[in-house]
């Protein structure tokens, strides 16, 4: 039996070397093959571009990145477009290390994936470097609206002012442009930035126009600026036009009185109410050096005013009105008010804040400015009440003459 297994065992050993002898000669072709591919040496890469940067632009982008270490690097190809757009450019290595910071034209507006390969002077390639960018186009210039004006005038003293509304930031919206002719007849420009809610030009040729546009970046790594065209206003110059004869009466210079003794007296075509008269029965109206004022005055051995008013009631058709006062002569003590209210009497004192169209304090004000968006029967005039006044302690308001102007803009 033992001889029997040396028998099979001989047989198989003579059956296994033909197979070995077949997987060497097979595996000696398999090499033959793989140097047939490889002949020449062992394949040879380029040292690719490092730390790449895509910037958008309009209808381009710049490629910036670094040539490190590779001194055998001679070109550099780009491409973009699924591969059917591309642009070569030529290597001059000076330094260790040298920079791309190219412009790639034509590049169609959207999300572009690039790929960038290096060459030498052989044709050797680096493997590829990928890289996502985007370029702005028509559709993006399509969607900028220009930032638009909610208010420009030119004030009585020449000074422009220019109130922006606000615009989406998402937009890309930085900045806008004014151009405009000023006093000299020279052109200027200006830059106004997003956050400025108003502009003043003091300098601004009047009833002139201005012309305005409106700049973006899309992101933060734009490099262009992206413009609305430019709009044209013009800018109505302010203008008061006086009013006064046609709706007041005595208001100066000079002003008269219904009843005057040498000094007080009741100022004519006005309402003065009683505790105004505080003179005797007279008040309202005082004769200064031979000139008549209307006249708030207590203490100095009269009584205290109490919710006193001094007004004239007249029909206003709509618009805009300041009411301005002349020749004024007073102590800042008291509580007074210039106040326009709606028919025919002024509120009490304490309920000017409540009840009023408009009013500010006599004490820091010499004008009143208002509007009234319909035709309304008003009263303008003074309210004060003046208390605590006695001995040398007094109040007063001296005022020579008034006018009424209605503002408007040509």
């Amino acid at each position: 039996m033992i001889n029997y297994i040396k028998e099979k065992g001989k047989m198989f050993a003579w059956l296994f070397i033909p197979f070995l002898v077949t997987l060497v000669i097979v595996s000696c072709s398999k090499m033959d093959d793989y140097k047939k591919f490889a002949e020449g040496g062992e394949i040879s890469y380029t040292g690719k571009i490092d730390s790449v940067k895509i910037l958008s632009g309009h209808n381009r982008v710049i490629i910036k990145g670094l040539f490190l270490a590779d001194p055998k690097v001679s070109i550099c190809k780009i491409y973009w477009n699924n591969m059917a757009d591309s642009i070569v450019v030529p290597v001059i290595r000076k330094n260790t290390v040298d920079t791309l910071n190219i412009s790639v034209p034509n590049v169609k507006e959207g999300i572009q994936n690039f790929i960038i390969y290096t060459y030498d002077n052989i044709g050797n390639k680096s493997i590829p470097v990928y890289r996502t960018g985007r370029a702005y186009g028509d559709r993006y210039q399509a969607s900028l609206t220009n930032r638009p004006i909610s208010v420009a005038q030119t004030d009585e003293k020449g000074s422009t002012a220019i109130i922006w509304q606000n615009m989406d930031r998402l937009t890309g919206v930085f900045a806008t442009e004014v151009a405009y002719i000023n006093s000299s007849n020279v052109a200027k420009t200006i830059t106004v930035p997003i956050d400025a809610d108003t502009t003043i030009i003091t300098d601004f040729k009047t009833s002139s126009s201005i012309r305005y546009r409106t700049l973006f970046m899309p992101d933060t790594v734009s490099i262009d600026t992206f413009k609305t065209e430019y709009t044209a206003r013009v800018i109505p110059k302010f203008t008061k036009v006086d009013v006064t004869s046609l709706y007041l009466k005595n208001t100066g210079t000079p002003l008269k009185s219904s009843s005057a003794g040498s000094r007080w007296g009741i100022l004519a075509d006005w309402t003065t109410s009683a505790s105004v008269k505080n003179a005797s029965g007279s008040g309202g109206f005082e004769i200064r050096s031979g000139v008549g004022f209307i006249s708030l005055e207590a203490g100095w051995g009269l009584p205290d005013v109490t919710n006193g008013m001094i007004y004239q009631t007249a029909t206003l058709p709509a618009g805009d009105y300041s009411f301005e006062l002349g020749g004024v002569d007073q102590d800042t003590r008291g509580t007074k008010y210039i106040v326009v209210a709606n028919g025919t009497t002024l509120p009490n004192t304490t309920d000017v804040p409540s009840k009023s169209i408009a009013y500010v304090s006599l004490s820091s004000a010499t004008k009143l400015a208002f509007t009234l968006t319909e035709t309304t029967k008003v009263s303008i005039g003074f309210a004060a009440t003046l208390t605590g006044g006695s001995g040398s302690a007094g109040f007063f308001t001296k005022i020579k003459y008034v006018n009424l102007y209605t503002t408007s803009y040509l």
